[in-house]
């Protein structure tokens, strides 16, 4: 599970998580995946064996995106 304090805009419309197998990389199959106004949630089916980098953006209305989250990581195994 991925959580996160909400973007305060008044025209936010979602986020964009993005998943990865190497730092920096987001280029898992699905990736980014969008999600409404939520402060979290949880990504299923990732094969065990392997380390998952993960970033947020915020986007709004008009669909302009901000800029990447900080990078956080989790090896599920």
């Amino acid at each position: 599970m991925l959580s996160w304090t909400l973007n305060s805009e008044a025209d936010l419309a979602g986020y964009k998580i993005y998943v990865g197998t190497a730092p920096g990389l987001y280029s898992y199959p699905g990736s980014p995946i969008v999600v409404g106004p939520t402060g979290s949630y949880t990504i299923t089916g990732l094969p065990l064996g392997q380390t998952y980098y993960f970033s947020i953006s915020a986007f709004n209305s008009s669909g302009s995106e901000s800029g990447l989250s900080s990078e956080v990581s989790k090896s599920i195994y």
